[in-house]
């Protein structure tokens, strides 16, 4: 679960949550590549269809709970839920949100920033023999699964709201997918197979059906592909803006529609156990976004790897779902400083995230990512080597005018190689705001 990290992180306030970071003034103020295409028209008229079939297969009482209007909004904010019972969760209430702000503030006042020391974040410390990313509570958090003190916590976006808890613990507006019949089931995921790439629409299946096993082996919180919860904000159509929301435990797919154009950011994937049988089959979740990075990292020269292994340690996403408006000092090795195949390798890696949705919409955003590449940090914390065949227990950044990826590790179930979280966020068109007016 995303525990939160405040102590590396550099406050802004919640409404400039997608504010840009302090970049080369080339970058500052550039718009997203708004080019339309012909294919990316097409794929847009291929999801509007696939959304209607989906949304005419439902009856009265099902399209009131998956479709909700769509309000194109300048930040996000946080949504906090908690345990009213041990099967019960409710929203926070305002004295609830009381509670927690008082809180943190007295627990960070008079903490330095980030810029107090160069070359690293505040707060952290240099890796020591034995860490383990992401130690702390699971789902159900301390006391018979009441949940932590600060409450289960959500990004929400109008009506639409993400979590990498689980459903349980975080309501998402929508349908899961165990409420609906066989028809149904099948438009809603040949509505996501459309939006996705293929490559993406598999790593979901991979994401859900790690889910499932934790469902099998028995879970205190709700699990299992039929928890996976979809929602469709605004009216499918193929020019004003409108989004599609897929996800549950591990997963939160966010795709704004305008026109010919697609916003996936943010996005979160994640996956526990990371490695699991199926059909006679060995799956291993999130593999390419852990050995792409290794690979990555052996191709740096000794120089290169002093400057993207930071001086301390990072255990958790720095910019998970309400992360409240923070954001991250760059750091660690500049692409600048890498050679043309490392660039390219590192290009590679960052389009694990972006090839999750559609090619049409995802090469548009490559072009974006290409134009500041120059700009763009690759930062490490954690071993440099692992198991073959396995994830490692390491967490890396990558960061650049219009991009943060993070890959991180997770202590909780005790094996930091099979349980992973990780975010991908645009802080210049979060949500599609460059495409929405926002």
């Amino acid at each position: 679960m995303n525990k939160g990290n405040p102590i590396i992180l550099l406050s802004l306030g919640l409404t400039s949550m997608l504010a840009a970071f302090h970049w080369h003034h080339n970058y500052t103020h550039a718009a997203p590549n708004t080019m339309a295409t012909p294919t990316a028209i097409s794929q847009t008229q291929a999801i509007v269809t696939a959304a209607n079939t989906f949304l005419h297969a439902l009856n009265v009482e099902q399209l009131a709970k998956v479709q909700f209007s769509f309000t194109a909004q300048k930040a996000a904010t946080v949504a906090r839920f908690k345990r009213s019972g041990e099967n019960e969760v409710v929203p926070f209430a305002p004295e609830d949100y009381a509670r927690v702000n008082t809180s943190s503030h007295q627990q960070h006042e008079g903490q330095p920033g980030p810029g107090n020391r160069p070359g690293g974040g505040p707060g952290g410390h240099p890796p020591q023999p034995g860490d383990k990313p992401g130690q702390g509570p699971g789902p159900g958090g301390p006391g018979k699964g009441m949940g932590p003190a600060e409450g289960f916590v959500g990004e929400q976006y109008g009506q639409a709201v993400w979590s990498n808890y689980p459903v349980s613990d975080v309501l998402r507006p929508g349908l899961q997918l165990g409420s609906l019949n066989a028809s149904q089931r099948k438009a809603a995921m040949h509505l996501l197979e459309v939006m996705l790439s293929p490559k993406g629409y598999q790593k979901v299946l991979e994401i859900m059906g790690s889910d499932q096993v934790l469902f099998e082996g028995g879970t205190p919180f709700a699990s299992g592909i039929n928890r996976y919860t979809i929602g469709i904000f605004g009216q499918p159509n193929t020019s004003t803006p409108w989004m599609i929301q897929f996800g549950g435990h591990h997963l939160g797919l966010n795709v704004v529609i305008a026109g010919a154009h697609g916003s996936s950011t943010p996005t979160l994937t994640g996956a526990q156990p990371a490695i699991y049988t199926a059909h006679g089959k060995t799956v291993r979740v999130l593999a390419g976004e852990n050995d792409k990075a290794f690979t990555l990292l052996d191709a740096l020269n000794d120089t290169q790897r002093k400057q993207a292994i930071l001086n301390y340690h990072v255990d958790d996403l720095v910019l998970g779902p309400a992360s409240g408006g923070k954001t991250i000092v760059p750091e660690g090795l500049k692409a600048s400083a890498m050679n043309a195949q490392q660039r390219t390798m590192l290009l590679d890696l960052i389009a694990e995230w972006t090839g999750i949705v559609n090619d049409a919409y995802s090469k548009a955003r490559m072009e974006d990512i290409k134009a500041g590449l120059e700009e763009t940090y690759f930062a490490w914390s954690g071993p440099t080597t692992h198991q073959p065949g396995k994830n490692g227990s390491s967490y890396y950044r990558i960061q650049g005018p219009k991009l943060v990826i993070e890959f991180s590790p997770q202590g909780v179930g005790g094996d930091p190689t099979m349980h992973v979280h990780t975010i991908y966020r645009d802080p210049t068109n979060e949500y599609g705001h460059a495409f929405t007016g926002q």
